[in-house]
């Protein structure tokens, strides 16, 4: 479908997964990949903060991170496709929003094809974890008010 491309997964990560551990978002990350012929993936992600709970976002000093922005900028630039699907807002403290609008806007930026699995009723990327193999990745397109 999109050839052997690299695909960039920006989410919000609660999970404790890393690079030698997968959880299930990854595990569905990897599916879609492959069922989209791409060659790898990398995963960015809206805060550097990592908890199981993402309500302690609320509470940290720093939830984006001295390094984030730099981490992002280099995904972005290694990518071929930019897949946001960090789900509903409505789970982020509301003082947060802001870093996901800022985020797409970054990737809208870029003048590299973005792509979602969908869109939440708060007008969010849908995250993938609930999602069949089916689910079609689509060009992001302005949403009509």
């Amino acid at each position: 479908m999109f050839g052997h491309l690299v695909f960039a997964y920006f989410g919000i990560n609660p999970s404790t997964a890393d690079e030698q551990e997968d959880d299930s978002t990854v595990k569905k990350w990897m599916g879609f990949t492959q069922l989209n012929n791409g060659k790898q993936f990398i995963v960015g992600n809206v805060f550097a903060y990592r908890a199981t709970n993402i309500g302690e976002l609320a509470t940290a000093s720093d939830p984006i991170g001295p390094d984030n922005d730099k981490h992002i900028s280099s995904i972005i630039q290694e990518a071929d496709i930019l897949v946001p699907c960090w789900g509903s807002r409505k789970k982020v403290p509301d003082k947060l929003h802001k870093h996901l609008d800022q985020l797409m806007e970054r990737l809208k930026d870029s003048g590299k094809p973005i792509k979602v699995f969908g869109w939440t009723k708060s007008r969010d990327s849908l995250h993938p974890l609930m999602l069949a193999y089916k689910t079609p990745l689509v060009d992001v397109t302005p949403i009509k008010e």
